[in-house]
């Protein structure tokens, strides 16, 4: 299987656009957690990760998206 992509795409700049794969495994962690919730979306999962990292840094020993 292909590895997922979420795309990071702000029209309102000139910033350039951002695709970032996330690899099956991580994919398959976080659509349980959301799947186990049904209050969780999707959008509202990563929105909470985006969150957690700009306030907290990043974790260390962890799986580096590419």
């Amino acid at each position: 299987m292909s590895p997922f992509k979420l795309s990071l795409i702000n029209p309102g700049n000139d910033d350039p656009d951002e695709t970032v794969e996330l690899d099956d495994e991580l994919v398959g962690k976080l659509k349980k957690v959301v799947d186990a919730h049904p209050d969780l979306s999707m959008a509202e999962a990563l929105r909470q990760g985006v969150a957690h990292v700009a306030e907290h840094g990043p974790t260390t020993g962890g799986s580096s998206a590419t």
